[in-house]
């Protein structure tokens, strides 16, 4: 996850559709109702955003934090409810899983293995390889040697701990940064300072080694919008992701963060030729850490809610005549609990408003996009 980041009448297209359906979806209210239902048929009794899967194999998760640190009963117990990926927050992260070397601790890690295996939920592996997160003593790091071998050992270590627990690991986060200023826009780190670009393969190949089944995945933010930024981040991105398979290094999927903000402007031909490349290439979608920034739109929470919605919707839409993703999962659930409020404050003071639940845990506009894109009714792949 991210920090610090600043943020038609007989026919109608699908996109017009699903548009429609988040203009007249209101938070808490009633959805547009299928053939023969009741005029006041409404959104918290249609059935939760997992149900879908059966229609379409997409799944739908969302993160939040470890049972046994987490507080809010009823929020997990919605977690339950509507997912069946759990994503940790922070659980799996080497700050939290080796804060010594050699001394590891899988306590929260394993309160949501626990809690997804109770409820018939998968848990998404996050992550095992990042420039941030880590204990002093990675940080300071100074040696090839030294990085590889510990390279090795957490990798061996926690991949073997949640072997056959694991649905897909993210096993390296956030490779590209062109801010840094560095050859190919590679992100500045410890890994890349202390064994070069070549670290990426490196723990691909080590993460295959120990787990030869579970999907591995590269996971990436920032690549959605119209800009010079963006544009630079896509270009880093794909030619990172040839590079790795012209080396068979065994990255099966291109995990798409998914941190969107409702103000920005999709590069729509752009983005669509990027994720055609990366889908062409051989690679699977997943969305794994989506959310809707709503900090600089205008107007009522109900307004507000159904701009984010329109804002997903035409995500998805690009998205989806792509391929359709193996999943969908958002950065937490409710908007009682984002870590986007910790970065972003709204000018008039209201906490944002950024995932499919509401503070009180009424399903949004957000949450009706969400189930139409989860159910496999829109367009196919072309």
């Amino acid at each position: 996850m991210p920090q610090n980041k600043q943020a038609t009448a007989a026919r109608l297209t699908r996109r017009s559709a699903i548009l429609g359906l988040a203009g007249t979806a209101l938070a808490g209210a009633t959805l547009r109702s299928p053939p023969g239902a009741r005029a006041d048929f409404n959104l918290e009794l249609e059935p939760p955003l997992r149900s879908r899967t059966r229609a379409s194999g997409i799944r739908y998760g969302c993160a939040g934090a470890a049972p046994i640190v987490q507080p809010d009963r009823i929020l997990l117990e919605k977690f339950a409810i509507e997912a069946n990926i759990f994503s940790p927050e922070g659980a799996l992260k080497w700050i939290q899983t080796e804060p010594l070397p050699g001394k590891f601790d899988f306590a929260e890690g394993d309160s949501i293995a626990a809690f997804a295996a109770r409820n018939d939920m998968l848990m998404h592996g996050h992550t095992l390889v990042w420039y941030t997160a880590n204990p002093d003593w990675v940080a300071n790091l100074r040696t090839g040697q030294a990085a590889q071998a510990a390279l090795e050992r957490h990798i061996n270590v926690e991949v073997s701990h949640y072997r056959r627990k694991i649905w897909a690991w993210d096993v390296v986060n956030e490779a590209i940064e062109p801010d840094d200023r560095l050859a190919e826009d590679y992100r500045d780190s410890v890994w890349l300072r202390c064994l070069g670009a070549g670290y990426i393969d490196l723990a691909f190949r080590l993460t295959r080694a120990v787990d030869p089944q579970v999907p591995l995945c590269l996971s990436e933010y920032g690549i959605e919008y119209v800009g010079p930024k963006p544009r630079r981040r896509r270009a880093a991105l794909l030619a990172l992701l040839r590079k790795l398979r012209e080396q068979n290094t065994p990255v099966d999927c291109l995990s798409l963060q998914s941190h969107l903000e409702a103000h920005q402007t999709f590069d729509r031909a752009e983005l669509t030729g990027f994720l055609r490349e990366v889908v062409k290439l051989g690679y699977h979608l997943m969305i794994t850490e989506l959310d809707v920034n709503d900090c600089r739109i205008g107007g009522s929470p109900d307004q507000r809610d159904r701009a984010t919605a329109r804002h997903l919707a035409e995500y998805l839409d690009i998205v989806f005549a792509v391929a359709k993703p193996l999943s969908i999962a958002t950065w937490g659930l409710s908007d009682r609990s984002t870590w986007l409020r910790q970065y972003w404050k709204r000018a008039d003071g209201s906490p944002l408003r950024p995932l499919p639940l509401d503070a009180d845990l009424k399903r949004k506009p957000m949450w009706a996009v969400l189930a139409r894109y989860l159910a496999g009714q829109e367009r196919q792949p072309t």
